[in-house]
Protein backbone atom coordinates (compact mmCIF):
# COMPACT_ATOMS: atom_id res chain seq x y z
CA UNK A 1 0.00 0.00 0.00
CA UNK A 2 1.34 3.47 -0.83
CA UNK A 3 2.51 5.68 2.01
CA UNK A 4 -0.77 7.54 2.46
CA UNK A 5 -2.89 8.29 5.50
CA UNK A 6 -6.14 6.33 5.24
CA UNK A 7 -7.11 6.83 8.89
CA UNK A 8 -9.96 9.19 7.98
CA UNK A 9 -11.63 6.83 5.50
CA UNK A 10 -15.41 6.65 5.85
CA UNK A 11 -16.14 4.57 2.72
CA UNK A 12 -14.38 1.90 0.66
CA UNK A 13 -15.83 1.30 -2.79
CA UNK A 14 -14.62 -1.86 -4.55
CA UNK A 15 -15.07 -1.57 -8.29
CA UNK A 16 -14.55 -4.50 -10.70
CA UNK A 17 -13.46 -2.16 -13.52
CA UNK A 18 -12.27 1.42 -13.70
CA UNK A 19 -15.71 2.97 -14.27
CA UNK A 20 -18.01 0.67 -12.26
CA UNK A 21 -17.80 2.58 -9.00
CA UNK A 22 -18.82 5.84 -10.67
CA UNK A 23 -21.57 4.20 -12.73
CA UNK A 24 -23.16 2.48 -9.75
CA UNK A 25 -22.15 4.16 -6.48
CA UNK A 26 -21.46 7.87 -6.87
CA UNK A 27 -23.43 8.17 -3.63
CA UNK A 28 -20.29 6.96 -1.86
CA UNK A 29 -17.82 8.92 -4.00
CA UNK A 30 -19.35 12.36 -3.60
CA UNK A 31 -17.35 15.24 -2.21
CA UNK A 32 -17.40 15.42 1.57
CA UNK A 33 -16.70 11.72 2.04
CA UNK A 34 -13.22 10.33 2.60
CA UNK A 35 -13.43 7.48 0.13
CA UNK A 36 -10.95 4.86 -1.04
CA UNK A 37 -11.85 3.55 -4.50
CA UNK A 38 -10.27 0.17 -5.26
CA UNK A 39 -10.37 -1.09 -8.86
CA UNK A 40 -9.81 -4.84 -8.97
CA UNK A 41 -9.25 -5.28 -12.72
CA UNK A 42 -6.69 -2.50 -12.95
CA UNK A 43 -3.77 -4.43 -14.44
CA UNK A 44 -2.03 -4.29 -17.81
CA UNK A 45 -2.55 -7.43 -19.94
CA UNK A 46 0.32 -9.52 -21.23
CA UNK A 47 1.12 -9.53 -24.92
CA UNK A 48 -0.24 -13.03 -25.54
CA UNK A 49 -3.75 -11.76 -24.64
CA UNK A 50 -3.36 -8.41 -26.36
CA UNK A 51 -5.70 -8.99 -29.31
CA UNK A 52 -8.63 -10.63 -27.50
CA UNK A 53 -10.58 -7.42 -26.82
CA UNK A 54 -9.56 -5.58 -29.95
CA UNK A 55 -13.02 -4.53 -31.19
CA UNK A 56 -14.09 -2.88 -27.93
CA UNK A 57 -10.68 -1.26 -27.42
CA UNK A 58 -10.75 0.29 -30.89
CA UNK A 59 -14.30 1.50 -30.39
CA UNK A 60 -13.01 3.22 -27.27
CA UNK A 61 -10.05 4.74 -29.12
CA UNK A 62 -7.20 2.41 -28.11
CA UNK A 63 -4.86 0.43 -30.35
CA UNK A 64 -4.14 -2.42 -27.94
CA UNK A 65 -5.01 -4.00 -24.61
CA UNK A 66 -2.02 -2.53 -22.77
CA UNK A 67 -2.78 0.93 -24.17
CA UNK A 68 -6.40 0.56 -23.03
CA UNK A 69 -5.42 -0.48 -19.51
CA UNK A 70 -2.93 2.35 -19.11
CA UNK A 71 -5.29 4.93 -20.59
CA UNK A 72 -8.22 3.82 -18.49
CA UNK A 73 -6.11 3.85 -15.31
CA UNK A 74 -5.24 7.48 -16.03
CA UNK A 75 -8.94 8.22 -16.59
CA UNK A 76 -9.76 6.61 -13.25
CA UNK A 77 -7.20 8.71 -11.41
CA UNK A 78 -8.62 11.85 -13.04
CA UNK A 79 -12.18 10.88 -12.09
CA UNK A 80 -11.15 10.19 -8.49
CA UNK A 81 -9.43 13.57 -8.32
CA UNK A 82 -12.68 15.32 -9.27
CA UNK A 83 -14.29 14.06 -6.06
CA UNK A 84 -11.13 14.05 -3.94
CA UNK A 85 -11.13 10.25 -3.61
CA UNK A 86 -8.09 8.06 -3.02
CA UNK A 87 -7.66 5.37 -5.65
CA UNK A 88 -5.85 2.04 -5.90
CA UNK A 89 -5.59 -0.44 -8.78
CA UNK A 90 -4.93 -4.15 -8.34
CA UNK A 91 -2.69 -5.79 -11.00
CA UNK A 92 -5.48 -7.94 -12.48
CA UNK A 93 -6.14 -7.60 -16.23
CA UNK A 94 -9.69 -7.27 -17.55
CA UNK A 95 -11.50 -10.58 -18.22
CA UNK A 96 -10.77 -10.85 -21.96
CA UNK A 97 -7.03 -10.69 -21.25
CA UNK A 98 -6.69 -13.60 -18.85
CA UNK A 99 -7.89 -17.13 -18.13
CA UNK A 100 -10.23 -17.29 -15.13
CA UNK A 101 -10.66 -14.91 -12.23
CA UNK A 102 -7.61 -15.04 -9.89
CA UNK A 103 -9.67 -15.38 -6.73
CA UNK A 104 -6.89 -16.35 -4.33
CA UNK A 105 -4.68 -13.42 -5.29
CA UNK A 106 -7.56 -10.92 -5.22
CA UNK A 107 -8.77 -12.13 -1.81
CA UNK A 108 -5.27 -11.75 -0.39
CA UNK A 109 -4.79 -8.27 -1.85
CA UNK A 110 -8.21 -7.05 -0.72
CA UNK A 111 -7.73 -8.46 2.76
CA UNK A 112 -4.57 -6.40 3.13
CA UNK A 113 -6.31 -3.25 1.92
CA UNK A 114 -9.68 -3.60 3.63
CA UNK A 115 -9.17 -5.44 6.92
CA UNK A 116 -7.28 -2.57 8.63
CA UNK A 117 -10.39 -0.40 8.11
CA UNK A 118 -13.13 -2.87 9.06
CA UNK A 119 -15.05 -1.07 11.78
CA UNK A 120 -18.58 0.18 12.38
CA UNK A 121 -17.96 3.69 11.03
CA UNK A 122 -16.50 2.59 7.69
CA UNK A 123 -18.89 1.46 4.97
CA UNK A 124 -17.82 -1.12 2.41
CA UNK A 125 -19.49 -0.92 -1.02
CA UNK A 126 -19.39 -3.91 -3.38
CA UNK A 127 -21.26 -5.07 -6.51
CA UNK A 128 -24.24 -7.42 -6.38
CA UNK A 129 -23.09 -9.15 -9.57
CA UNK A 130 -26.04 -8.19 -11.80
CA UNK A 131 -25.00 -8.89 -15.38
CA UNK A 132 -23.30 -12.13 -14.33
CA UNK A 133 -19.95 -10.75 -15.50
CA UNK A 134 -17.10 -12.90 -14.14
CA UNK A 135 -15.22 -9.82 -12.93
CA UNK A 136 -18.26 -8.49 -11.03
CA UNK A 137 -19.20 -11.82 -9.46
CA UNK A 138 -15.54 -12.58 -8.74
CA UNK A 139 -15.02 -9.19 -7.11
CA UNK A 140 -18.10 -9.60 -4.92
CA UNK A 141 -17.06 -13.05 -3.72
CA UNK A 142 -13.46 -11.98 -3.18
CA UNK A 143 -14.47 -9.04 -0.96
CA UNK A 144 -16.73 -11.24 1.15
CA UNK A 145 -13.97 -13.83 1.52
CA UNK A 146 -11.44 -11.12 2.38
CA UNK A 147 -13.48 -9.76 5.29
CA UNK A 148 -15.20 -12.94 6.47
CA UNK A 149 -14.59 -13.69 10.12
CA UNK A 150 -13.29 -10.25 11.06
CA UNK A 151 -13.88 -9.31 14.67
CA UNK A 152 -15.57 -5.98 13.96
CA UNK A 153 -18.95 -5.64 12.30
CA UNK A 154 -18.71 -3.92 8.96
CA UNK A 155 -21.57 -1.97 7.37
CA UNK A 156 -21.75 -3.64 3.98
CA UNK A 157 -23.58 -2.04 1.05
CA UNK A 158 -24.22 -3.97 -2.17
CA UNK A 159 -24.77 -1.80 -5.22
CA UNK A 160 -26.80 -2.68 -8.32
CA UNK A 161 -24.33 -3.04 -11.18
CA UNK A 162 -24.90 -0.44 -13.91
CA UNK A 163 -25.61 -0.43 -16.79
CA UNK A 164 -26.72 -4.08 -16.53
CA UNK A 165 -29.22 -3.29 -13.77
CA UNK A 166 -31.14 -0.69 -15.79
CA UNK A 167 -30.64 -2.03 -19.32
CA UNK A 168 -34.31 -3.04 -19.58
CA UNK A 169 -35.50 -0.22 -17.30
CA UNK A 170 -35.09 0.09 -13.55
CA UNK A 171 -38.62 -1.15 -12.89
CA UNK A 172 -38.65 -4.05 -15.36
CA UNK A 173 -39.58 -7.44 -13.87
CA UNK A 174 -36.89 -10.08 -14.08
CA UNK A 175 -38.89 -11.98 -16.69
CA UNK A 176 -38.42 -9.05 -19.09
CA UNK A 177 -34.67 -8.79 -18.53
CA UNK A 178 -32.02 -10.82 -20.39
CA UNK A 179 -31.07 -13.87 -18.33
CA UNK A 180 -27.63 -12.47 -17.43
CA UNK A 181 -29.13 -9.16 -16.26
CA UNK A 182 -31.75 -10.63 -13.94
CA UNK A 183 -31.47 -9.47 -10.35
CA UNK A 184 -32.95 -12.39 -8.43
CA UNK A 185 -30.25 -15.04 -9.06
CA UNK A 186 -27.52 -12.78 -7.67
CA UNK A 187 -29.64 -11.53 -4.76
CA UNK A 188 -30.48 -15.14 -3.90
CA UNK A 189 -26.76 -15.80 -3.48
CA UNK A 190 -26.70 -12.99 -0.92
CA UNK A 191 -29.90 -13.99 0.89
CA UNK A 192 -27.95 -14.70 4.10
CA UNK A 193 -26.83 -11.06 4.14
CA UNK A 194 -29.56 -8.90 2.60
CA UNK A 195 -33.28 -8.76 2.03
CA UNK A 196 -33.40 -8.76 -1.74
CA UNK A 197 -37.01 -7.58 -1.73
CA UNK A 198 -36.15 -4.36 0.11
CA UNK A 199 -33.68 -2.31 -1.91
CA UNK A 200 -32.82 1.26 -1.03
CA UNK A 201 -33.51 3.45 -4.06
CA UNK A 202 -31.54 6.68 -4.21
CA UNK A 203 -32.36 9.50 -6.61
CA UNK A 204 -29.24 11.63 -6.86
CA UNK A 205 -29.63 15.27 -5.93
CA UNK A 206 -28.40 17.89 -8.39
CA UNK A 207 -24.87 18.34 -6.93
CA UNK A 208 -24.27 14.57 -6.86
CA UNK A 209 -25.61 14.18 -10.41
CA UNK A 210 -23.28 16.94 -11.60
CA UNK A 211 -20.40 15.15 -9.91
CA UNK A 212 -21.38 11.83 -11.51
CA UNK A 213 -21.45 13.33 -14.99
CA UNK A 214 -18.13 15.10 -14.41
CA UNK A 215 -16.50 11.87 -13.22
CA UNK A 216 -17.95 9.86 -16.11
CA UNK A 217 -16.63 12.40 -18.58
CA UNK A 218 -13.18 11.62 -17.20
CA UNK A 219 -13.85 8.05 -18.35
CA UNK A 220 -14.24 9.44 -21.86
CA UNK A 221 -12.93 6.34 -23.64
CA UNK A 222 -15.86 4.26 -22.43
CA UNK A 223 -18.66 6.66 -23.31
CA UNK A 224 -18.67 5.84 -27.04
CA UNK A 225 -18.99 2.13 -26.34
CA UNK A 226 -21.66 2.53 -23.67
CA UNK A 227 -23.66 4.90 -25.86
CA UNK A 228 -24.15 2.14 -28.45
CA UNK A 229 -26.70 0.42 -26.19
CA UNK A 230 -27.58 3.51 -24.13
CA UNK A 231 -27.69 6.48 -26.53
CA UNK A 232 -28.86 8.93 -23.87
CA UNK A 233 -26.30 7.72 -21.39
CA UNK A 234 -25.50 11.06 -19.75
CA UNK A 235 -29.03 12.51 -19.87
CA UNK A 236 -29.71 14.66 -16.80
CA UNK A 237 -32.89 12.73 -15.98
CA UNK A 238 -31.66 9.43 -17.45
CA UNK A 239 -31.23 6.08 -15.67
CA UNK A 240 -27.92 7.10 -14.10
CA UNK A 241 -29.85 9.54 -11.90
CA UNK A 242 -30.90 6.52 -9.83
CA UNK A 243 -28.75 4.17 -7.77
CA UNK A 244 -29.97 1.06 -5.94
CA UNK A 245 -28.45 -0.53 -2.85
CA UNK A 246 -28.98 -3.30 -0.33
CA UNK A 247 -27.48 -2.91 3.14
CA UNK A 248 -26.40 -5.19 5.95
CA UNK A 249 -24.56 -4.52 9.17
CA UNK A 250 -24.28 -8.13 10.20
CA UNK A 251 -21.00 -9.91 10.74
CA UNK A 252 -19.94 -11.45 7.47
CA UNK A 253 -19.84 -15.24 7.48
CA UNK A 254 -17.84 -17.27 5.02
CA UNK A 255 -19.43 -17.38 1.56
CA UNK A 256 -19.48 -20.48 -0.56
CA UNK A 257 -17.45 -19.56 -3.64
CA UNK A 258 -19.28 -19.04 -6.91
CA UNK A 259 -17.79 -21.72 -9.21
CA UNK A 260 -17.27 -19.45 -12.19
CA UNK A 261 -15.37 -16.90 -10.10
CA UNK A 262 -12.78 -19.33 -8.80
CA UNK A 263 -9.32 -19.40 -10.28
Amino acid sequence: MPDQDYSAITDIVVSPHFDDGVLSATSALRAGHSTLLITVCGGVPTENHEESHEEWDRLCGFESGPAAAEGRAAEDRAAAAVAGNSVMHLPVPDAPYRSGFPSEMVVSALAGLIRPHVRRDVRLWIPVGIGDHPDHVGTRDAVLAAVAGTDADCPLIFYADCPYAFGSGWDAPDAERPTADQWEPQLATLAHLVDGASPRIARLDDPTMRLKIAMLRCHASQLAGLAVDHPHFLAWEGPLRQEVFWSTSASIPALEPTPRSSA
